[in-house]
């Protein structure tokens, strides 16, 4: 399990930054190494909470940000690329990340990326000059995400909202990336909190047939331990392909529970109940 960084100051973003990094310390105290944050997050704020927090941190740990969403008109040029990682790298008070990905909930045409003077050709550059390791892609279409698995260009891949209680189609997309021998990391298992604290007010944007389908899966957890909250992140940790599930915590005691309930592997019927009731349907957002 990995702690991603988009809730650190709360689900409103107006809690003090010592409270992200009080969040933060906790998680690595508990032995989470894995922390994926963006350029965006917290309206801009995440990476300096991260920054903050590891100041002065010598443990080991695996940091991820991303870029495509600062500014707000990028144009996805290589120029673009560099000049956003130069940010995230004061942000963060680092020299280098371990892992810098393209941030893309929204796809750009394949030829930002791949054309001359594009996205992957700032990503190439700022491997060159030390300031990643690893280079990755980001999204949730899955069409876009198989040709960029298919590319060769990436070494890992971040999938939300595919790979969930609610559905799974992205499992065929998680063998293809591993066949190409890349990382796999799946964010947000709560559905942007649809499975937890942000229920009554995420489910309101979903058909009738999609609340049917929750309705049928808080029944199904309804006697398991911390109930369909808790489920989804068991249940998100069960494709063997997976390298790391983000937990987006918003406070010490909830990476605590994360860390907590994962810890007890979901019951094989029941897995086999949510690939029954998710269908293979990919759900238009």
């Amino acid at each position: 399990m990995g702690l991603g960084g988009a809730w650190l100051l709360g689900r409103r973003g107006d809690l003090p930054v010592e409270h992200g990094v009080a969040t933060i310390r906790r998680a690595l105290d508990l032995g989470i190494t894995y922390l994926d944050t963006a350029e965006c997050y917290i309206g801009g704020r995440s990476e300096a909470v991260f920054g903050a927090a590891l100041d002065g941190y010598d443990g080991e740990y695996v940091l991820a940000t991303k870029c495509g969403h600062r500014p707000r008109d990028f144009d996805w040029s290589s120029a673009s690329v560099l000049a956003s990682i130069q940010q995230s790298l004061r942000l963060l008070r680092r020299p280098s990340v371990d892992l810098l990905q393209l941030h893309t909930p929204t796809e750009p045409p394949l030829e930002a990326i791949f054309g001359a003077g594009g996205a992957l050709e700032g990503l190439h550059e700022a491997r060159e000059r030390g300031w990643c390791r690893f280079l990755g892609i980001t999204g949730r279409n899955l069409d876009f995400l198989r040709r960029c698995v298919e590319s060769d260009a990436f070494d890992t891949l971040l999938v939300f909202q595919r790979f969930d209680l609610l559905e799974q189609s992205a499992q065929p997309l998680f063998e293809a990336a591993r066949a190409h021998d890349m990382g796999i990391i799946l964010g947000s298992p709560l559905r942007l909190g649809l499975f937890g604290s942000a229920r009554d007010e995420v489910l309101g944007r979903y058909p009738e047939e999609d609340r049917a389908q929750v309705a049928a899966l808080e029944s199904l957890f309804a006697d398991e331990p911390g109930g369909i909250s808790t489920g989804a992140l068991r249940f998100a940790l069960t494709p063997s392909e997976v390298s790391v599930v983000l937990s987006g915590a918003a406070s010490p005691e909830e990476i605590e529970n994360s860390v907590a309930v994962v810890r007890t592997p979901i019951a094989p019927h029941i897995v086999d109940e949510v690939y029954g009731l998710g269908g293979g349907k990919v759900r238009v957002l």
